[in-house]
C-alpha cells in the first residue's frame, strides 16, 4: 500500500490533456480580443481623419474667408470635405457653416458660426 501512494512521479496523460486544452482556450480567446483591438483602432483613426478634415475646413473658412481645399490627408486617409454655407461673408456678418467630410463610406458633419469682422 505504502508503494502506491509514493508513485506519484509526473503528470497523467489526461492531465497533460487538460492542461492543453485549457492553454488553447486561453490562447484563442486572446487572439480573439488582438483582432477586436485592431478594427477598432482603424475605426479610430478614421474617425480622428473625419473629425480633423472638418475641424481643419471650418478653421480655414474662419481665418481666411474662402473655401478650403475639398481633400485633406490624415494618417493616409484621403478626406473629402464639402462645405454648406458661405465663408466670404461681407463684412460685420455671420453666417452657419457645415463642414461635411466623407471617406471609405464614412461621413461626419460639424457646424460652427462663421463671422467676417476683418
Amino acid at each position: 500500500m505504502k508503494s502506491l501512494l509514493n508513485n506519484n512521479k509526473g503528470f497523467s496523460l489526461i492531465e497533460a490533456l487538460i492542461a492543453t486544452v485549457i492553454l488553447t482556450i486561453a490562447v484563442l480567446g486572446i487572439m480573439a480580443l488582438q483582432g477586436t483591438f485592431a478594427t477598432q483602432t482603424v475605426d479610430r483613426t478614421l474617425q480622428n481623419a473625419l473629425i480633423d478634415a472638418a475641424s481643419s475646413a471650418l478653421t480655414h473658412c474662419q481665418n481666411v474667408g474662402t473655401s478650403p481645399p475639398g481633400t485633406y490627408t490624415y494618417e493616409g486617409i484621403a478626406v473629402g470635405v464639402s462645405l454648406s454655407g458661405n465663408c466670404a461673408l461681407a463684412l460685420n456678418t455671420c453666417s452657419n457653416v457645415t463642414a461635411t467630410a466623407t471617406a471609405r463610406g464614412r461621413t461626419f458633419s460639424m457646424t460652427t458660426f462663421v463671422c467676417n469682422n476683418r
